[in-house]
């Protein structure tokens, strides 16, 4: 239940390109680097990960598999 009415906060917040835990501009979020050609990994202030994707020009959360994937390949 908590879940629906959280999401549609989340989804204005990132509409609007802000962190939905700080509210801070994810425009000026550091970039983590690349987790494909058209995607990637953006860290906000508060150390929340979110995916930027290139092609639709939004953000939306990272999931723990992209996170993980991410600092796999960038190990190696």
């Amino acid at each position: 239940m908590i879940k629906n009415l959280i999401s549609p906060f989340q989804k204005v917040l990132l509409g609007r390109r802000l962190c939905v835990g700080c509210t801070q501009p994810l425009d000026k979020a550091k970039k983590l680097g690349s987790l494909s050609t058209t995607k990637e990994v953006i860290e906000c202030r508060c150390k929340r990960r979110y995916i930027y994707d290139l092609e639709l020009n939004s953000f939306r959360r990272a999931s723990f598999d992209e996170e993980k994937l991410f600092f796999m390949n960038k190990k190696q």
